[in-house]
């Protein structure tokens, strides 16, 4: 994400849904699709 379209740089630039929609779909991703070795190879909300 540090890389992608939310650079810091470029805040002022931006819309707060345009800052806002890349943040939450990387959270999304983060917390329903990742999946970690730890966690059994499942997801964090699987593995709730």
């Amino acid at each position: 994400m540090k890389m992608e379209s939310v650079h810091p740089g470029h805040w002022e630039e931006r819309t707060r849904d345009e800052v806002l929609v890349p943040v939450d779909d990387c959270i999304r991703w983060y917390d329903h699709e990742r999946i970690k070795r730890s966690l059994g190879w499942m997801s964090p909300v699987q593995y709730r």
